[in-house]
């Protein structure tokens, strides 16, 4: 098997390229430990892919702006209405931003509104 050489050993596939997209954590979280889990399974599959000859294209979506980043731009944007008020704000402290916006997006509709709005323009903007 090794001396000529593994790749006879691959099986062929129908398909010659592949996208796989994996991990893709919510970034208006932190990452922890279940991150890993599709992260090694992409990997895998990938791993999988290229031994199989087919060219993969490894991709991490990171386009879901969805609720949360609503809540993020409305309350960031009401609290520091100049941005450079936040300073050296550490990236943990997006966890602290994100539980403030959370709490004020279920007890204020008028906050809400204005998040699902925040939510539009980010998408309309980005995809134009």
């Amino acid at each position: 098997m090794l001396i000529n050489g593994i790749e006879k050993w691959a099986p062929r596939l129908a398909v010659k390229r592949a996208v796989v997209d994996f991990s893709s954590p919510n970034i208006a979280k932190e990452m922890h430990v279940g991150h890993l889990r599709s992260t090694i399974i992409g990997d895998a599959l990938a791993r999988m892919f290229e031994f199989s000859n087919v060219d993969v294209l490894r991709r991490n979506h990171v386009g879901d702006w969805g609720t949360q980043f609503g809540m993020l731009i409305e309350y960031l944007f009401e609290n520091y209405p100049n941005w450079e008020d936040v300073g050296e704000t550490a990236i943990g402290d997006l966890q602290a931003f994100y539980k403030a916006s959370k709490q004020r997006f279920d007890s204020d509709a008028a906050f809400k509104e204005r998040a699902q709005q925040a939510v539009v323009r980010l998408q309309v903007s980005f995809y134009n």
